[in-house]
């Protein structure tokens, strides 16, 4: 008698910490499809790369894109390698190209990643790219000399916990908060402090001094003003305002330079934003991906928003397909000192450019 009730309590035991540890998450929204807009009138597209048969073979899945002060645009893509690869890819996964001529200048990145995901470059050039299979930030020099290395190595059994706690969000994991997780993407302000979107299993934004010492962290899973659900692309403006693509929440949130909530726009023209960029005109530029890879089979969508740094939409296109001028899955984008725009397409793995046309 004395045993079974031993077990009964421990099975009891059991189930309550079960419960315990499974609440706290949060469902990814879903939203209806948005007004299709398959053509700009102001934008005209053209893919940049690959162009060559031989560059599509090297080509692979796109991850991030950035323009530098002379107008060069680089470009992250994972070769052969995938999403949460395990080994070391040993071709080139970054493509420079001259931002006059748009021709490839350079090719680099061999046996330095093994998952690519975010890009950045800061006013003094820098280069900056976060690895979700690494899971480190990294900072590299205009020429691409490696200067500084983000984040914790994991403990013995983070990943294992990690994993668990994507099932049971409360579920407990021994890590510190320099600790990176999948992290999606970094922007870096003009003083050299730098705020990462510690994305897939961290569920935060964590801001660090120029020397990587943590000054905050906003890391609250939920769809509530303030809460995040998979922050995937992150940018900030001149004044510090730190825009988020907070990607299963289908919104863009606001902060300011200290973490605090601003606002967001959840409105139904965004319909999944992978990416955001603050661009020195004061416009917010950000792709929306669909829900591709969120299971949809039909209706597909793909398309590029335009706002005011209040939100206002301004511009929208883009339409699914492999066309110029069509998208699928657009991961990032940037935007020159001309206004012309750079998306890093996921699926179709192209470099995309999207020129304006000159205002009458």
């Amino acid at each position: 008698m004395f045993k079974k009730t031993v077990l009964l309590l421990t099975g009891l035991s059991l189930i309550g910490l079960i419960v315990w540890f499974s609440q706290g998450g949060s469902e990814v929204i879903f939203k209806e499809k948005p007004v299709k807009i398959s053509k700009s009138e102001l934008y005209t597209g053209e893919v940049l790369w690959p162009k060559s048969e031989e560059d599509k073979d090297a080509a692979g899945e796109a991850s991030g894109v950035a323009v530098n002060s002379k107008g060069d645009i680089y470009y992250f893509h994972r070769a052969d390698g995938e999403y949460s690869g395990e080994d070391y890819i040993e071709e080139p996964t970054i493509v420079v190209l001259d931002g006059e001529t748009k021709e490839v200048k350079r090719t680099w990145g061999e046996g330095l990643f093994k998952s690519p995901h975010g890009l950045e470059i800061d006013s003094k050039d820098n280069i900056w790219m976060t690895d979700v299979s690494l899971n480190k930030v990294f900072k590299f020099s205009p020429e691409g000399e490696l200067i500084q290395t983000f984040g914790t190595d994991y403990n013995p059994g983070t990943e294992v916990s990690l994993r668990i706690r994507n099932a049971l969000p409360n579920f407990p994991v021994l890590m510190d908060e320099y600790t990176f997780a999948r992290p999606t993407d970094v922007t870096v302000m003009e003083d050299g402090s730098f705020a990462v979107s510690d994305g897939y299993r961290n569920r935060r934004i964590a801001k660090f001094d120029r020397n990587g010492k943590l000054e905050w962290q906003v890391n609250n899973l939920g769809n509530q003003p303030g809460e995040l659900n998979l922050p995937h692309g992150i940018s900030s403006d001149s004044e510090g305002t730190i825009y988020v693509a907070d990607r299963n929440n289908s919104r863009i949130q606001l902060f300011d330079k200290k973490g605090n909530y601003l606002d967001h726009w959840d409105m139904s023209e965004i319909g999944r934003p992978f990416g955001v960029e603050a661009g020195t005109d004061g416009k917010i530029y950000v792709v929306d991906g669909g829900d591709y890879l969120n299971g949809a089979e039909e209706n597909l969508t793909s398309q590029v928003i335009i706002l005011d740094n209040k939100g206002k939409i301004l511009d929208r296109f883009g339409d699914w397909g492999n066309k110029e001028g069509q998208m699928k899955i657009p991961h990032d984008i940037a935007v020159d000192e001309n206004g012309d725009l750079y998306v890093a397409e996921l699926k179709n793995m192209r470099l995309h450019y999207f020129k304006q046309s000159a205002v009458e």
